[in-house]
């Protein structure tokens, strides 16, 4: 929550118009007027698609009471402030900042080159049991997606729960100006973006960033799989989880019928048993997280206990659905690298199945490596895995690098038809069978889900470069 007058303390923009009260409170921001859903402030922010001073006139008789635009414009219609800046993007840095820094609530900032968003919401689901939490909805972890949630904070609040991104070098030291965490949270390192980013190195770099306005007596927590992960933090004080390492760890793990893993989560004065939600061997992570960052808030270990096994229910990330046929489909298709890629199949291990089938997109998230990353995956595609299918039209050579790579103890099929693949599947489709399904945003494997479900598949699109769900998209009809 901030005021008209501490809106242009923050930003030293300039009035256009000003008819309201200088100390209103103004709560929520927005940059897309058909998602004001009650939002009082309005960034005109310019993308490379589209320019938001084009859509002012469409903020009359809504929720808006501020309009930030880095032009003078005058708005039909509309009966609110409006305050001119030089830069939108920076103003609404500055505003979330100030925010911050009004409303003081703890910081656990995640960050990681996959898990952020299920770790995110586990956290915030274990902290809300005893706490008022904000946190970033679904994945808007990036610079505009960040400060517009902290724009949200209203002085109840006790705890602010984000999630960090980076494309390029700069980005998670960017938010973490906007937010210094009291708690921070490194999961892993990956490939993903490693085009974009020129070397695994540099990717631990940035992802360290997390830790450079870490405040001087907060916690910084790492995965202690990966030692290079502590080093980041040198100089912090530090805990660690990891599988069986580390001052979290698990122990007597062991799965359900449908890949959930039940284990005794151990610390060195503390024991509780736990049941993930999410399936796979990767489900603890997630728990044990949530575990540390309870106990650096002073929370009971029995809150913990309670309510770490939730499920983040998150669309495309590890979500079981029942096919029409009797078959067990896991929707992982949000986004996709190598080590997530591993990741499903050792959910579909765990699975309790008599056919496992994975289904994989093209990994453009990876921008480069198709070599290493065909290595990586192949490393995994083993029995009890029974079959794959890769439908990557725009990225032919990765079915046929991974099939050769994989050695043939199973099969792998590229099928460059969505409507074969479809239909492929659908003869698959049975009681007993589990399928994964995985790729990068923009291959837009949910619409193979969807076809399995009986929705009918009406884009038109060879290869989909927006980056929005299908079942969002205009193109893609229930039948």
């Amino acid at each position: 929550m901030i005021t008209p007058s501490e809106a242009q303390q923050a930003t030293g923009g300039q009035w256009l118009t000003q008819p309201l009260a200088a100390d209103m409170p103004l709560q929520g921001g927005c940059f897309d007027t058909r998602a004001i859903d009650g939002k009082q402030i309005f960034f005109a922010l310019r993308g490379e698609q589209a320019d938001g001073h084009d859509y002012l006139p469409r903020l009359a008789g809504t929720a808006v009471r501020l309009a930030i635009v880095s032009r003078d414009v005058s708005v039909p219609g509309f009966d609110g402030a409006v305050l001119r800046v030089d830069d939108v993007l920076a103003a609404l840095a500055a505003l979330a900042r100030f925010v911050v820094r009004k409303h003081a609530p703890k910081v656990v900032a995640l960050t990681g080159s996959y898990g952020k968003t299920t770790t995110k919401e586990v956290v915030a689901h274990v902290l809300m049991g005893a706490l008022r939490v904000l946190k970033t909805p679904g994945s808007l972890n990036n610079e505009i997606g960040v400060p517009i949630a902290l724009l949200d904070l209203d002085g109840s609040h006790d705890v602010a729960v984000l999630e960090f991104s980076a494309r390029k070098p700069g980005d998670i030291d960017y938010l973490g100006r906007i937010a210094p965490p009291h708690v921070a949270v490194l999961l892993a390192v990956g490939h993903a973006h490693i085009g974009v980013f020129g070397s695994r190195e540099a990717i631990y770099k940035t992802k360290g960033e997390i830790f450079h306005h870490l405040h001087p007596d907060g916690l910084a927590i790492v995965n202690a799989d990966d030692p290079r992960l502590a080093e980041l933090a040198a100089g912090r004080r530090l805990v660690s989880f990891g599988r069986e390492g580390g001052s979290y760890r698990a122990e007597h793990v062991a799965f359900d019928p449908d890949g959930r893993q039940t284990f005794t989560a151990v610390c060195d004065d503390g024991r509780m048993d736990c049941h993930a939600g999410s399936p796979g061997p990767h489900g603890l992570f997630p728990i044990l997280v949530a575990w540390a960052v309870a106990r650096e808030l002073d929370l009971p270990d029995a809150l913990v206990a309670a309510r770490c096994g939730v499920h983040p229910a998150q669309k495309g990330r590890a979500m079981p659905i029942a096919a029409p046929g009797g078959a067990l489909l896991i929707d992982d298709t949000y986004n996709a690298s190598p080590e997530t890629v591993v990741n499903l199949i050792g959910t579909l291990v765990a699975i309790e199945a008599t056919e496992r089938i994975l289904v994989l997109g093209h990994l453009s998230e990876l921008e480069e490596g198709l070599g290493d990353s065909v290595a990586h995956i192949a490393g995994a595609i083993t029995p009890p895995l029974t079959e794959v299918w890769v439908h990557a039209p725009h990225m032919p050579d990765f079915g046929r690098q991974l099939a050769a790579a994989a050695g043939g103890a199973v099969p792998v099929h590229a099928e460059p038809d969505l409507a074969r693949l479809i239909t492929t599947l659908q003869a698959r489709d049975r009681k007993g069978v589990a399928m994964g399904f995985k790729g990068a945003r923009s291959a837009h494997l949910e619409r193979a889900v969807q076809g399995l479900l009986g929705v009918a598949v009406e884009c038109r699109r060879p290869f989909c470069d927006l980056l929005m769900a299908c079942s969002a998209c205009q193109q893609l009809t229930a039948s």
